[in-house]
């Protein structure tokens, strides 16, 4: 079991290696502000791609703002062997993904960086989950095995 979900892991963490382009950079930190950043007036400081000293992080931009384009793009990014693993498993155990690439999916995806608009169309998609980022990467790594089967 634990092998699988390594292997998910691995796949994933070196497709997003794999696809890094100029304008896809690194996540930084939570609270990391850099020369590279620009100040920007922002209406929702910690929210919306904006730190909290509203300062726009440089990966905001390719953030998914919905649940589809989140597992659609993070599908694409799987290899075969990883895409075969999660349609192997069953519904219920889709949580044996929430620690390791349900980790890579927050950091990814802006959820745990203030993704506000894909919080809440995860939200939508799912009525009996919380705007929490643990809540909303299950919601995506259900949303990406549905789309296996």
């Amino acid at each position: 079991m634990k092998k699988i979900v390594l292997g998910i892991c691995v796949a994933y963490l070196a497709a997003i290696a794999a696809s890094a382009s100029a304008q896809d950079a690194p996540v930084p930190a939570v609270n990391a502000i850099s020369a590279s950043h620009t100040v920007a007036s922002c209406s929702t400081p910690g929210k919306n791609g904006y730190d909290k000293n509203c300062i726009m992080y440089p990966d905001a931009s390719n953030w998914p703002t919905t649940c589809e384009q989140a597992a659609t793009k993070i599908l694409a990014k799987l290899d075969g062997a990883s895409k075969q693993r999660v349609k192997d498993s069953s519904y219920e155990d889709l949580i044996q993904f929430y620690m390791g690439w349900g980790m890579g999916i927050r950091n990814s995806t802006g959820l745990w960086r203030g993704n506000v608009a894909l919080t809440e169309s995860c939200m939508a998609a799912r009525k009996d989950v919380s705007a929490h980022p643990d809540e909303i990467s299950m919601v995506i790594i259900q949303e990406i095995w549905e789309k296996l089967h």
